[in-house]
């Protein structure tokens, strides 16, 4: 028998094939390749029990999208000791004021400095006069008043009830307070700030709390064990409403950058960190317990963050010590996180770009369709790589004549688009049309020379010394050095972005500016931004650090309160407030005239790569578009993609010519027959895994048997195509009894190796037992059956389906992405009746 749905018979491993085989840029599971996580387990643990040296405490390292613990020092203090949590248990306060509507993301509170109940009294550690709170600043700045008064408002058990969801209480403390016992004063404010025996809590149950608080309420069972063979166990999913996530998500964030965590400096790493600190009583004792809890995703220059995006959790529970010590603790672990993880994928791109005799992988992001939304019409256009080039060139290019340095400002935005695809990817499109990405002009008359500049560079692209697309960022005018992205934005900056000497710009229309701003009006724009309020007095704006391209790193403002910002988000903050025409960049310098301040600087934006003023100068002194390019972005070189080279869709291969004979091996239940290149070992482990997955599901089934299998391992993708008829990116197909897979090494570099065998023989066991059970049922239980959960998860619909329109849509799926979110669906209806009904009842309507 030949399964039809062979093409997504291992859904999650065909996702990733499909997210990583089509273009190394696009691989959202970021580090997340089972290739090589042991080492960078290893690597965590090691940096955990450096952190923490000879001090008490625990630290636990945890992957926030599956509760796999990766690294955990004192493991018995992780699961045993209860104690209050204080500051830390402040989000879920949050979260169930916003629930309750006692707050939402525009009310503000005004902080007087302290909170004093009956018998209960609690200062406020942050700077005294800050400007009333958000929601969302009262997290950053752990306000004891705000959440001690919104205890003091919600119901008896509202609070309560929303940690029950999380799961306190288990191995820890969770009481609701009496009504009328007066020596329970002040124990609905105790719990809302943390410092109530009512509430404690295990450090794994809070680390395990948080994750599931902000990665879209997936509250996952910890479990201390290696990635190899791992399933993941999600005890619950959570409810919790897009808007308030978002909330809690920025206050965390504001911990990082403003608020109690920031003298750890996490926003200055690779990393876009959000977090939260605590520092309470124990249970029984008089001294501090610091705690902190941070969560990491990939590096994003506008600090937003997806759900799925986060990757890493860490808790740090410090005895004797405040919760910024146990931030600064957690540093290193972050740090050792982020270049483990920069080391894998540039391994995985390496044997990405390798051109094995069975496989030749090559991107194709330029056949890809690019989706813009159009803000200002608010629709979303599709269109092709070059089409898209000429929109943003209608924007960005109309005033250049030079034909040369129209060439370079057009292969600096085709390999920035290639580079930055799907940008935008939760709102459904790749990019939008404003500064955020890059300005793009829909279908207008536009002059020749664009035009011909576009189509003479057509193809090209900007790429590193790893073979790779760079990050092609240009600019109006760099003012005589370009950034350096390290000091301008925090960012570790690659080589081709450490700024250059640019002498050509020197004398363009942006060389030099100068803007004199009002004392009354500098003060109202530095009052709508935290980051840089010093309250209801100006007295002096200094730049503190200047970098090496002359731009302010760091400015100090003087004011009520003392600030220090970034060079470039003040510029962004002024501008605004005030008009984007002031303050034309961070490279100025800045002196007092009265009441005014004046500010003299050069350039024009943020001076990052292709300065388009220096650009034109060259182009007029005969520089090619080649020399301009290499001038800006040292080090990297001008590529072709041939069209010769892209097969129609994502990935192109070719299949071996060769008639090897395969080896084969056989255990009791399978024989595997297998390239003479794929070693021992990995053999050993395939009928391993299989035979233990085989007597897992009878046990489960309650069945007897599985007909016995032939395994086999293609050679190459062309030769597992040929043999199915499947497209390229399907794992795997079943054909009676027989299991083909795509070549080995292919499954194992993106980690979905054992997870398409246990997918493979979860079909074939339901197969067996299964009479005339809807498709959804097998589908959606096939993935349960092969831990899948971690990856099926964030394709979860918006809109759920009944049974039946689900039923009927699987039967003529339109489109992959609509195959992807029906199995999601599936998933998620199986996962559902098995969390209401258990397990067996699943197997039971198979029976029938």
């Amino acid at each position: 028998m030949t399964r039809e749905h062979a093409m997504l018979l291992s859904f999650a491993s065909a996702v990733i094939l499909l997210l990583t085989l089509s273009s190394p840029r696009i691989a959202i599971n970021w580090a997340s390749s089972n290739t090589n996580e042991a080492e960078i387990d290893a690597a965590l643990q090691n940096a955990a029990a450096a952190a923490l040296a000879d001090r008490e405490g625990t630290i636990i390292v945890m992957d926030a999208q599956t509760g796999r613990v990766r690294a955990i020092v004192n493991q018995q203090v992780a699961y045993e000791q209860a104690s209050m949590p204080g500051s830390a248990i402040k989000p879920f306060t949050a979260l169930a004021a916003l629930r309750a509507e006692l707050i939402d993301e525009g009310s503000r509170t005004a902080c007087p400095g302290r909170f004093t109940g009956l018998n209960f009294s609690l200062a406020c550690v942050h700077k005294d006069h800050l400007p009333p709170f958000s929601p969302s600043q009262a997290i950053a700045y752990s306000c004891n008043y705000y959440f001690a008064t919104a205890g003091q408002r919600l119901g008896r058990d509202q609070l309560v009830a929303t940690l029950r969801e999380f799961d306190f209480g288990q191995n820890g403390v969770l009481r609701p307070c009496e009504i009328g016992n007066s020596a329970q004063a002040d124990c609905r404010e105790r719990a809302a700030v943390g410092e109530s025996d009512h509430i404690q809590v295990t450090p794994i149950q809070l680390l395990t709390a948080y994750t599931a608080l902000v990665n879209g309420g997936h509250l996952f069972k910890p479990q201390v064990t290696t990635s190899d063979h791992f399933q993941a166990i999600e005890q619950s999913n959570i409810n919790i409403a897009s808007k308030h996530r978002a909330i809690i998500v920025d206050g965390m964030r504001g911990a990082i950058r403003y608020g109690t965590a920031r003298a750890a400096k996490l926003d200055s790493l690779p990393l876009t960190i959000i977090g939260k600190t605590g520092t309470a009583m124990p249970a029984k004792g008089f001294r501090n317990n610091g705690w902190f809890v941070g969560l990491a995703a990939p590096f994003q220059s506008s600090g937003e963050i997806d759900a799925s995006q986060i990757n890493l959790a860490v808790l740090v529970l410090l005895p004797r010590a405040h919760g910024s010590e146990a931030a600064t603790v957690a540093r290193p672990i972050f740090e050792t996180y982020a270049n483990e993880a920069s080391r894998e994928t540039s391994a995985r791109s390496d044997a990405n770009r390798m051109e094995s005799p069975g496989v030749v992988v090559r991107s194709t992001d330029a056949a890809s369709p690019i989706k813009v939304h159009l803000v200002r019409e608010n629709v979303t256009q599709t269109l092709s790589l070059e089409d898209y080039v000429l929109g943003v060139m209608r924007a960005e290019g109309t005033v250049e004549p030079e034909p040369e340095a129209l060439k370079a400002l057009a292969i600096s935005i085709r390999t920035y688009a290639l580079k930055n695809k799907g940008r935008h990817a939760t709102n459904g499109y790749d990019f939008c049309s404003t500064t955020h990405c890059q300005r793009f002009v829909g279908p207008t008359a536009m002059t020749s020379t664009l035009l011909n500049a576009v189509r003479a560079t057509e193809g090209q692209v900007l790429i590193d010394d790893h073979g790779e697309p760079i990050d092609a960022y240009f600019g109006a005018s760099c003012g005589g050095a370009t950034a350096n992205i390290r000091d301008l934005w925090g960012v570790t900056p690659a080589l081709y972005l450490r700024g250059v000497r640019d002498e050509y710009c020197d004398a363009g229309p942006h060389a030099k500016w100068t803007d004199t701003i009002s004392r009354a009006d500098l003060l109202r724009a530095l009052q709508s931004d935290s980051r840089t309020d010093a309250g209801n007095r100006l007295d002096q704006v200094s730049i503190s650090k200047h970098d090496e391209t002359g731009r302010a790193e760091f400015i100090t403002i003087e004011g009520e309160h003392r600030k220090t910002v970034r060079g470039w988000d003040f510029k962004i903050i002024v501008g605004r407030a005030l008009g984007w025409n002031v303050l034309k960049s961070s490279r100025f310098e800045v002196s007092r005239s009265g009441s005014s301040f004046v500010f003299r600087g050069s350039g024009f934006g943020h001076g990052l790569g292709l300065c388009q003023e220096g650009a034109h100068v060259m182009a007029a002194r005969g520089a090619s578009y080649q020399k301009i390019l290499e001038k800006y972005f040292p080090g990297t070189v001008v590529k072709r993609e041939s069209k010769a080279d892209v097969l129609p869709g994502d990935y192109s291969y070719v299949a071996r010519s060769s008639n090897l004979k395969l080896l084969s091996i056989s255990s009791e239940n399978f024989r595997l027959a297998y390239p003479a290149d794929v070693d021992r070992r990995t053999v050993d482990q395939i009928l391993n895994t299989l035979e233990s997955a085989r007597n897992d599901y009878l046990r489960r089934a309650s069945a007897t048997s599985i007909p016995r299998l032939e395994i086999r391992l293609n050679e190459s993708t062309g030769d597992f195509t040929s043999r199915t008829g499947q497209p390229w990116w399907a794992a795997a197909a079943t054909l009676g009894n027989r299991i083909e897979l795509q070549p080995v090494r292919i499954l194992k570099q993106r980690g979905v190796l054992f997870t398409t065998l246990r997918h493979e023989l979860a079909h074939i066991m339901i197969d067996s037992i299964s009479k005339r059970a809807p498709r959804w049922l097998e589908e959606g239980f096939a993935l349960y059956l092969a831990g899948e959960a971690q990856m099926i998860s964030r394709y979860a619909p918006r809109h759920r389906l009944s049974e039946d329109e689900l039923e009927q849509r699987l039967q003529h799926p339109r489109t992959q992405d609509e195959m992807r979110t029906l199995y999601a669906e599936a998933y998620l209806l199986v996962a559902e009746m098995i969390r209401r009904q258990g397990e067996p009842s699943v197997w039971n309507k198979l029976r029938r």
